[in-house]
Parts: C-alpha cells; sequence; structure tokens
C-alpha cells in the first residue's frame, strides 16, 4: 500500500516537473527570440532564442549534476560503507 503512494507521488512530481519546465523554456526561448508570435519571427530571432534556451538549459544541467554529487560525497562520508577503507 505505501509503495503505490510512494509510486504516485514520484510519477506526479515527474510529472508536475516536465509541465512547469517545458513551460519556462518555452518562455526563455520566446523572450530569447523577442518575440510572442514564433510564425512571424526572422531565422536569427529564432537561432537567438534557440541558443540562449539552450544555454539555459545546459546551466541547469550542471547545476543540478553538481548537486547531485555533492551530496553524494556528503552522504559517503557521513555513512561509509562497511568494510571500505
Amino acid at each position: 500500500n505505501q509503495r503505490g503512494v510512494i509510486s504516485g507521488m514520484l510519477n506526479l512530481s515527474r510529472n508536475l516537473g516536465l509541465i512547469t519546465g517545458s513551460s519556462v523554456m518555452g518562455a526563455v526561448f520566446a523572450f530569447a527570440a523577442r518575440t510572442s508570435d514564433i510564425t512571424s519571427a526572422t531565422p536569427g530571432a529564432v537561432e537567438n532564442g534557440f541558443q540562449i534556451t539552450f544555454v539555459v538549459a545546459g546551466g541547469l544541467a550542471v547545476f543540478a549534476l553538481s548537486i547531485a554529487v555533492i551530496n553524494h560525497i556528503v552522504l559517503t562520508r557521513s555513512f561509509p560503507r562497511e568494510g571500505a577503507i
């Protein structure tokens, strides 16, 4: 019973993250392309929008990776494995 609740919470958080991330990246693209109507945007504006959106996404990925690495280091120092040197 508890596994079902945990699974549901994980799926909910994953879906909310996907929806929020898609909306934020769309807003970043629209801001970087300086247009609200993509059909009237120039190719240069679309290129700029893509470049800035990918830079922001890459920065977020590096930030998340650094948090995971720091968390791993802290946990392994706090709770060393039995039999580890």
